[in-house]
């Protein structure tokens, strides 16, 4: 006797399991091998499936690619946004978004910079890829703007340029961070996250006028 527990899985949703496998493959290769070098045949494998199952699902490999990545940075996003508008205190929500991007602890999730880091150089030459950047970046600008402005609101920074330009410094700082942690070994996820700190402690609005003047 059948029980539900035991019930067959609907088609749509054995095919969405299936494409995030196909998904978390490609990701697991890109990291390892960098969106040039990865083939379709490689992330088959990875997935314990075959070339034809990723020419189902997917309608080539750039397909793929784009999917993976915009998926990878979707859930990130979605991650931040979680554990900002959990924690209360506008310094303390920077300090969680510097956490998330360079974790403290090697077992918790962050992201994979050497993924992203590709991924910025396919946007720089691919228009379909420069498209899922941008609208990636619109959202966590606008997230950090909204933070940077209601802790001006609060009275916790003093900004000395716009909500919007100051998110842009600090996302930039972020991303250059993560490139120096790939590419150097002077910096790592300490380092980065000390300075970063250390930008956030700079707009406080009791620090400000002292940082200012040294």
């Amino acid at each position: 006797m059948m029980t539900l527990a035991s019930q067959p899985l609907p088609r749509a949703q054995i095919e969405d399991l299936r494409r995030a496998e196909l998904v978390a493959a490609t990701l697991r290769v890109v990291s390892a091998q960098g969106f040039d070098r990865a083939t379709v045949r490689d992330i088959a494998k990875a997935a314990h499936a075959s070339v034809g199952s990723v020419n189902y699902y997917f309608k080539s490999k750039d397909d793929l690619l784009r999917t993976a990545i915009a998926e990878t940075d979707r859930q990130f996003r979605i991650r931040v946004r979680e554990a900002v508008s959990e924690t209360p205190g506008h310094a303390d929500k920077l300090a969680r978004v510097i956490e998330l991007c360079f974790p403290i602890l090697d077992e918790q999730q962050g992201p994979d910079w050497g993924v992203f880091v590709d991924f910025w150089y396919q946007a720089s030459r691919h228009e379909s890829y420069r498209a899922i950047f941008s609208e990636a970046h619109l959202e966590w600008i606008e997230m950090l703007s909204q933070v940077l402005e209601d802790g001006v609101s609060a009275g916790t920074f003093r900004l000395t340029a716009p909500a919007h330009d100051e998110a842009v410094r600090f996302a930039s700082m972020i991303d250059g961070l993560a490139v120096y942690t790939r590419v150097t070994d002077h910096v790592d996820f300490e380092t980065a996250r000390r300075i970063l700190k250390e930008h956030i402690a700079g707009l406080s609005a009791d620090t400000s006028n002292s940082v200012r003047k040294r």
